[in-house]
């Protein structure tokens, strides 16, 4: 079943479950006040009959007139019964029989009136004191005018709610169609939104309604999916030209050393620049594996209990065999008493990989210059700041340092992948941690990584 057919359906059920009830109500209502009006007219009825038969010698000859021109006005089959004070009939008008007389005298003893229905015959009774005595008088009729106006009611109010059952379906099917038309349009929109036309938005609506909200929502989702395709795009062909130069500079090594028989020491040579390039090669593959497992789940990423201060010494000690000819100094004079606040919840590889890759480029960009490392603990968690006072990075760069394979444009004439920060933003972000980067082209750079507490 459509959203159109079950609006629809939920509407007219609505109306016609409101529209029932009030006919009910209606007719309930109507029923009662005829009723009431009839039983009026049959007080009205007894007491001219008593006054007719029992207080004519009590009534002036004036009087008496009007009360039997009064009496002829009959109503529809209309009974009349006066029983003496012994409840034997004195007085008989009309042949219909009424069962349980003595319960409906005790009923009139005690509450001196009495009002009921048999049979679609309204009865009255009253107990009527006369000087000749006390005496009962029941009178009846049938309301066929309130019977007739009842049942004439009773199909005005089905054919009314049978024509506006018609009508709210008529309605609801033209008012879902204008709800669902914004829908059917976005849908149809979207089904012509492929990989290859990314670009393709939906049209915006005017109002800032619930469709509004949606088409809104959808441009936004589509936005950061063309933003994303268009990374991929660019990390494929970046990598695969990453990839290709360190393989082209071994082929052509090879090509150079097979021209023609040479010196064992060039063949060295030759050797140690291929060698060069595998590490390069070997370096660069490690980091887009690095970078592929930053996009794994936490949930599904194997954690253990990490200290991030024996971690930091693993990583500085690398670095400093790598590059023994840089000075770095490791301030930890600001360690708290309780080592267990300097443990996270992590993966220690690729936490060793986010740490070294920081420490890493503060050694190869201070141009020979000191590297500061703290590490310090606050009520938030645990920072780890590295500063260095190599060339910096220009600041309309900033923006850009965390994108795959940028590089800086004072840093090319350095080694490098780009990948490095990309890395560890990623790796930073898996733990629940940020990277801060400030810098001043020229004077240094400071990268400041933090963990939460919660992590």
């Amino acid at each position: 079943m459509t959203f159109r057919t079950r609006l629809t359906l939920s509407f007219t059920l609505l109306f016609a479950s409101i529209f029932f009830l009030l006919g009910i109500v209606v007719y309930y209502f109507s029923q009662l006040y005829t009723e009431k009006e009839f039983q009026e007219r049959l007080h009205e009825r007894a007491h001219i009959a008593a006054q007719l038969y029992l207080d004519e010698d009590e009534l002036s000859p004036r009087m008496m007139q009007r009360v039997r021109e009064q009496f002829t006005k009959s109503l529809p089959e209309e009974q009349v019964h006066i029983y003496d004070s012994n409840r034997k009939p004195a007085f008989k008008l009309g042949e219909v029989h009424l069962s349980g007389l003595d319960k409906n005298f005790d009923r009139l003893d005690k509450h001196g009136f009495i009002e009921f229905t048999t049979h679609q015959r309204q009865w009255v009774g009253w107990k009527y004191d006369d000087n000749q005595g006390q005496f009962y008088v029941l009178v009846s009729a049938e309301d066929l005018y309130g019977q007739s106006k009842q049942i004439t009611l009773k199909r005005i109010l089905i054919i009314s709610f049978l024509g506006s059952l018609v009508l709210v379906i008529v309605g609801g099917l033209f008012f879902t169609r204008q709800v669902v038309q914004p829908i059917n349009q976005i849908v149809r929109d979207v089904n012509n939104i492929r990989a290859s036309n990314l670009h393709l938005r939906l049209k915006e609506q005017s109002g800032r309604d619930e469709i509004g909200n949606l088409v809104s929502t959808f441009n936004q989702m589509l936005n950061r999916l063309e933003m994303s395709f268009e990374m991929q795009k660019n990390f494929i062909s970046n990598a695969s030209h990453e990839l290709r130069n360190p393989l082209t500079a071994i082929g052509g090594e090879i090509e150079v050393a097979l021209l023609k028989k040479r010196e064992p020491e060039e063949y060295i040579l030759s050797l140690e620049r291929m060698q060069r390039e595998t590490d390069r090669l070997e370096k660069l593959t490690s980091d887009l594996l690095g970078l592929a497992q930053t996009g794994f789940d936490r949930e599904n990423m194997k954690q253990e209990q990490v200290r991030i201060d024996e971690l930091l010494l693993e990583c500085v000690s690398e670095i400093r065999l790598a590059y023994p000819e840089h000075a770095i100094t490791l301030d930890l004079q600001n360690m708290p008493s309780d080592a267990g606040t300097l443990e996270i919840t992590g993966n220690k590889s690729l936490l060793h990989i986010a740490l070294t890759n920081v420490l890493e480029n503060a050694v190869k960009f201070s141009d020979n210059q000191e590297v500061i490392i703290l590490l310090e603990t606050t009520t938030q968690g645990i920072n780890l700041i590295v500063k260095d006072k190599g060339i910096g990075i220009p600041q309309q760069e900033l923006p850009h340092i965390f994108q795959a394979f940028y590089r800086a444009t004072n840093a090319r004439g350095h080694k490098g992948t780009g990948i490095g920060l990309s890395l560890t933003e990623k790796i930073m972000k898996l733990h629940g941690g940020s990277i801060e980067v400030n810098s001043v082209e020229g004077n240094g750079t400071q990268v400041v990584l933090s963990f939460s507490n919660s992590v």
